[in-house]
């Protein structure tokens, strides 16, 4: 799962709906991703975060905490 994300989408009013059109995923796909279900691919982690989550480091965003 990917806490960091969850809890800056909170912070920021961002939904999974806003992440899935970035992505240009499904929202059941994408809820899957944030989820941890499946990984972010490096190109959908980097949208989200120029797109979304501009001050934000990335690497903090995508921290996996189920390791």
């Amino acid at each position: 799962m990917y806490k960091n994300l969850l809890a800056e989408m909170a912070r920021n009013g961002v939904t999974r709906a806003q992440i899935a059109e970035v992505i240009g995923k499904s929202y059941n796909h994408a809820r899957e991703k944030i989820n941890g279900k499946f990984e972010f691919e490096y190109g959908e982690a980097l949208a989200i975060q120029e797109k979304l989550f501009p001050g934000v480091d990335l690497k903090y965003l995508f921290e996996r905490s189920d390791r």
